[in-house]
């Protein structure tokens, strides 16, 4: 079978307290879940901040209540799984880079907190600093037998690439399975790279907010609707499809000036220099850093990447006309399913709306770039 998983997702507010800063107080663990089943439409919902001890006793109380499940080590609310999941701050050759490990076993997550928390400041914090060395994290996640993927692995804040060449530089007794491309690159940029060739993708919202859920999700063929199979599934690159936005609406895609607001493409690595103003104030954007990254002839062929529809990034859309098409399509992976099948219908939606959808459909509009922490735009001209 087949299900649809965004497997990095925030919470912002739990057991009382904010644990990522800022955010809002709706970004609860409820109104994750409830966000999730009801308008997104998800199978699985990976949630990145279960080594907080708020958020495991607030889960805990969930479960005292009937209102999580928990079945053979694996979390659920009626048909959402739910996997637990960290993302984690580590240090290469004094460059700083987010990691995600998963949980298969919620009472593992327990344990693991249990031995990790000593090398962490603010471990009760959203994405808190590994302090010990690589090695001691390798050996630790090996032992808990984890899922680690490196996160949003070619942006330039905290991404892997912007701290490593080589998964095996940083990497070396532990297996990476995975790499999680991030909003500003999608599979067929990185196909020719070395380290994607026997690795799976992932594309995943980081969502800070409700509505952003689900802004980039995975299709996986499992054999279980469980924590377990879907790691087992990435594992073994079961991925059949990504779906996220056009990479080059996202906010680092192009490199930009901080000096005189400009983006563009670097002639070189060697030359980190602003082409208008001469400035070296500068943002490296994603696509120059997978320009630099080591490549092959001979790439693999990644499963399709379908893209996804970013309301925001769209004049016209705004909070009646997007509830009036999730109303419409039941829910939002019914309505990017439809719109890349090519089965989108006028269903009593606006006809200036259908018609931007359409053409959204046959890839008729132009994409102002995204640089310096800007998203893109589509427009409709």
């Amino acid at each position: 079978m087949r299900v649809y998983a965004d497997l990095h997702v925030h919470i912002g507010f739990s057991n009382g307290r904010y644990i990522k800063v800022p955010s809002s107080k709706t970004l609860t663990l409820e109104n994750i879940i409830k966000t999730a089943k009801d308008e997104k439409g998800l199978n699985v919902i990976g949630i990145v901040d279960f080594l907080c001890k708020d958020v495991i006793e607030e889960t805990d109380k969930l479960l005292d209540k009937g209102k999580l499940e928990l079945k053979d080590g694996s979390l659920y609310s009626e048909r959402l799984l739910i996997i637990p999941a960290a993302e984690i701050e580590l240090r290469f050759c004094s460059n700083d880079f987010h990691c995600l490990v998963f949980f298969e076993d919620y009472e593992k997550l327990k344990d693991f907190r249990k031995i990790i928390k000593t090398y962490f400041n603010q471990i009760d914090f959203s994405c808190p600093v590994f302090r010990g060395q690589i090695s001691e994290f390798e050996k630790i996640v090996s032992s808990f037998g984890l899922l680690t993927v490196p996160a949003h692995a070619f942006t330039p804040y905290k991404g892997f690439y912007s701290a490593a060449q080589r998964v095996e530089e940083v990497f070396r007794d532990i297996e990476v399975f995975s790499i999680e491309l991030g909003l500003s690159a999608d599979s067929k940029m990185v196909s020719y790279l070395c380290d994607v060739q026997k690795r799976s993708l992932l594309s995943n919202s980081d969502a800070h907010s409700l509505k952003n859920i689900a802004r980039e999700f995975n299709e996986i063929e499992v054999e279980n609707v469980s924590a377990k199979d879907v790691i087992k599934s990435i594992n073994e690159n079961r991925i059949k499809a990504n779906y996220g936005i056009n990479p080059k609406l996202g906010k680092y895609h192009k490199s930009y000036c901080n000096r005189c607001n400009s983006s563009f493409n670097l002639k070189s690595q060697n030359s980190i220099l602003c082409p208008f103003c001469k400035s070296r104030d500068i943002v490296i954007g994603v696509e120059d850093r997978i320009s630099w990254l080591y490549k092959t002839e001979n790439p693999v062929e990644k499963p399709p990447y379908f893209y996804t529809f970013p309301f925001e990034l769209v004049q016209g859309f705004g909070q009646k006309t997007i509830k009036k098409i999730i109303d419409v399509f039941e829910n939002e992976i019914n309505f990017i399913k439809s719109l890349n099948n090519g089965t989108f219908k006028n269903y009593n939606i606006d006809e200036n709306v259908a018609q931007k959808l359409v053409r959204f459909m046959n890839q008729d509009y132009t994409v102002k770039f995204g640089a310096g922490g800007h998203f893109g735009r589509i427009i409709f001209e």
